[in-house]
């Protein structure tokens, strides 16, 4: 089927990097995932399996150890085994064929770009640098000018390292080198927005990020900021001070990383950020006001979050009698103490909040709307909600989301849910307003 160039589609949310670009541990400090991924030996055992569903001996063997250690079946081993496949393509250009197969052809692609080299799982074959200029080239083809729009990762560890494991990482793609770089192939269009990804070991109110977000607010540049607990996430052990959180004059649980995570991907930490008054009381009197960066909420908190919602609503229903136009903005709603966690608002409340407080945030629908069991609450919230309709963006996350349903499948189960209003709304309408930036304008 093909779609007019005026009323093409965009899918706001996809990966195009290679495992040339992950470090060996970014899974498990435990296990080189990445080195073991590099034997081409061990690939080929599995190249098949997506397709032809059958394992081998060896294949139902590690099936074997998979389900011991980690309680999965069949179905899921065979879904990792096709995450695998994508990451193994020998290019981001062929990663990017690949998901064009699934679209008309005049479909827009935002690939989000990751560094990945400061969350303690060592280098990645390929440095970050490299990644950008492969990804540059690909943008330069006439063929994929006007349907890519990547998005350049920014970390404030690399725009400035402060302590002996950031500074250790890198010695010349940081500071105003990279900083110059990141603002340069926004002006040339290379690039069209930034990536956030506070879970690899930050806050996104970082003060390092200033002149990033005072340079995305004056050009309107859009940011997309994964918002989900998740398997990639840091991998050292915090100090004392790095769990110092400075809103909530709390320090923060001394939890592991995979748990520890929330505290640094948490949406209440993007009022923090655009709350102006309350950016002062860390930033200082002089703090910019950010209550207009254009910014999206990927993943809108995650499936389980979107489940606490629906089974869990006590708390909803009790911060809801506040006298408060945002209730679950509060932070006094962020209760951090163990016992009393039943009581926090569900992340999609909150992301739901800022949508509406905010006029420049979003949320993308991407991985999380693979369990199929949420397209109903998606439909009805954009239905009774016309701020949080204009706001809400089509998005999968390919080829991450390959570990748990097909890109087609995803596509098909939204799209037919919704309906073609809401579906033009989500992946034609609101992408492009949200995709567009004073140096290019999306159409």
């Amino acid at each position: 089927m093909s779609t007019p160039a005026n009323n093409r589609f965009f899918n706001t949310h996809a990966h195009c990097f290679t495992y040339d670009h992950v470090p060996a541990y970014f899974i498990s400090k435990y296990v080189a995932v990445s080195w073991l991924l590099s034997r081409r030996w061990l690939r080929n055992l599995f190249v098949h399996v997506p397709e032809t569903r059958k394992l081998g001996f060896w294949g139902k063997l590690l099936l074997a150890i998979a389900s011991f250690i980690f309680r999965i079946n069949k179905d899921m081993f065979i879904r990792y085994l096709n995450f695998v496949k994508y990451g193994d393509r020998s290019s981001q250009e062929d990663i990017i064929k690949t998901m064009q197969f699934y679209y008309p052809k005049t479909t827009g692609f935002v690939f989000l770009t990751m560094d990945m080299e400061y969350m303690g799982a060592g280098l990645p074959p390929t440095r970050f640098e490299k990644q950008l200029t492969q990804l540059e080239g690909i943008k330069r083809n006439p063929a994929w000018t006007d349907l890519i729009y990547p998005f350049i990762f920014c970390d404030p560890r690399r725009l400035q390292p402060r302590n002996s494991r950031e500074v250790a990482v890198e010695k010349e793609f940081i500071g105003s080198a990279f900083e110059n770089k990141l603002k340069d192939y926004l002006r040339d269009k290379i690039y069209q927005g930034i990536k956030l990804y506070p879970a690899l070991g930050y806050f996104p109110f970082d003060k390092r990020m200033k002149s990033v977000y005072d340079f995305a607010v004056e050009n309107n540049i859009p940011l997309t900021t994964h918002c989900i607990m998740g398997a990639v996430h840091f991998k050292y052990e915090l100090t004392v001070g790095e769990r110092l959180h400075p809103f909530l004059n709390a320090t923060l649980p001394e939890l592991k990383p995979a748990e520890f995570q929330q505290f640094y991907t948490h949406p209440l930490n993007y009022e923090c950020l655009l709350n102006h008054d309350l950016l002062k009381t860390y930033w200082g009197e002089d703090a910019p006001d950010y209550s207009k960066l254009k910014i999206c909420l990927g993943h809108w908190g995650g499936e389980e979050e979107w489940n606490n919602y629906i089974e869990n609503a006590w708390s909803d229903v009790f911060f809801r009698k506040r006298n408060s136009a945002w209730p679950s903005l509060e932070l006094d709603n962020w209760i951090i103490t163990e016992g009393d966690k039943h009581k926090n608002l569900s992340w999609f409340t909150i992301i739901c909040d800022l949508m509406r407080k905010y006029e420049n945030v979003y949320a993308d629908i991407s991985y999380t709307l693979e369990d199929e069991k949420l397209l109903p609450l998606l439909k009805f919230t954009l239905e009774i909600d016309a701020k949080i309709r204009e706001r809400v963006l089509f998005g999968t996350d390919f080829y991450v989301v390959s570990k748990a349903i097909s890109e087609r499948k995803f596509g098909i189960n939204v799209r037919s849910f919704l309906g073609e209003t809401l579906f033009h709304q989500i992946a034609v309408e609101n992408p492009r307003r949200f995709l567009s930036n004073n140096f290019n304008n999306v159409g």
